[in-house]
């Protein structure tokens, strides 16, 4: 894959979401940043701290931008995500640069006037739109955004990076609980209202099978909520929340657990721009039952690595989960094989690069 390279082209990538910060988007920032250099002259322009201190960044990266783009004869410059846009245009603007953009979700929707006024503004005069998902398109063809520069391409994962040889006994280490007879289903992110933990366990749980053990991974705004769920139902036996984990755990949990759920629920200006988590539980073998809604749709195909169920429908979660529990419909090599073959980094990484060049 040398798309770049054959034509000798450079490119300059800026972004803002870059480890040791941890997150997302840091995640995909740092292995683009790792498939571009392999296929390009790349230089990077990155920042790894606080969000609170992002006008010294922006300051840090317009004064490299301006140094790098005209002595490395950079052709492409690539930004990490749309909040980045106003620097994007007007190095456009002095330089002449085709300038592209990944937009996530909340870097497009978020709610702020003077936001909604500037970021589609310099969005509509860039050369390349890449959506993470057809729900962040479509919210971006909303604000005016021509259909012509806006393209799909989904996040991607490494799928062996998540492999793991591993056992309930374990799971049990980490859970503190007997696990040996009991079926486990997780969901793993932020505890946030469109998350739908709230709703999944006041809706979905109770009519589970009696075996099942949920597993909430994550932390947020919503876990005393969720919490103060548990003790009313008298589900602490059921529901173990786990909070944050260290990434060894969250392995031991992907290979062990028996269903991944994703009951994901409509809130306002909170789309989900991409589900990355399922493509990291699928890229162990482990079945995805996700809701049909927004960036969900597109990293869960029906019968290629899970199962899509109607948004808020507790009878086609339940039904869904318990034949599958019993059941299960989907091998784990099926699924591994089918997330290897569309959504490893070097395939993703490819797509760029042809959206680059065209």
């Amino acid at each position: 894959m040398n798309l770049l390279r054959s034509d000798k082209v450079s490119l300059l990538f800026i972004t803002r979401k870059y480890p040791p910060m941890v997150g997302g988007m840091e995640k995909v920032s740092f292995a683009l940043a790792q498939e571009f250099a392999k296929n390009t002259n790349l230089h990077l322009v990155s920042w790894g701290y606080t969000q609170k201190l992002l006008p010294i960044f922006l300051t840090i990266a317009l004064i490299k931008s301006l140094w790098i783009i005209p002595n490395k004869r950079i052709k492409n410059v690539h930004l990490g995500d749309a909040l980045l846009s106003p620097l994007g245009l007007l190095l456009k603007k002095i330089y002449g640069v085709r300038v592209s953009v990944t937009v996530h979700g909340l870097d497009i929707t978020y709610k702020l006037p003077i936001y909604q006024l500037v970021i589609p503004f310099c969005l509509r005069r860039l050369d390349k739109i890449i959506c993470i998902s057809n729900t962040t398109r479509n919210e971006c063809l909303k604000r005016g955004i021509p259909s012509s520069k806006s393209i799909v391409i989904a996040w991607g994962i490494h799928p062996e990076s998540f492999l793991l040889p591993a056992n309930k006994s374990a799971l049990e280490k980490i859970t503190r609980r007997k696990l040996s007879d009991k079926k486990i289903i997780v969901t793993v992110g932020r505890l946030v209202k469109r998350k739908g933990v709230y709703w999944f366990i006041e809706n979905v749980l109770p009519e589970l099978n009696k075996n099942v053990i949920y597993l909430v991974i994550g932390d947020g705004v919503e876990r005393e909520r969720i919490q103060s769920l548990i003790e009313e139902k008298g589900y602490k036996e059921k529901v173990i929340l786990l909070g944050k984990v260290s990434d060894l755990d969250l392995k031991v949990v992907y290979n062990t657990a028996d269903i991944f759920v994703m009951p994901n629920i409509p809130v306002d200006n909170d789309i989900e721009g991409f589900g990355i988590v399922a493509l990291e539980a699928s890229s162990t073998g482990l079945m995805v039952i996700a809701s049909d809604l927004e960036g969900v749709k597109d990293a869960v195909v029906n019968e290629k690595n899970g199962y899509l169920v109607e948004t808020l429908n507790s009878t086609g979660f339940i039904r869904t989960i318990n034949k599958n529990i019993k059941s299960p419909n989907l091998s784990k090599n099926k699924i591994k094989n089918w997330i290897s073959e569309n959504y490893s980094f070097p395939k993703i990484a490819e797509s760029y690069l042809k959206a680059f060049n065209n």
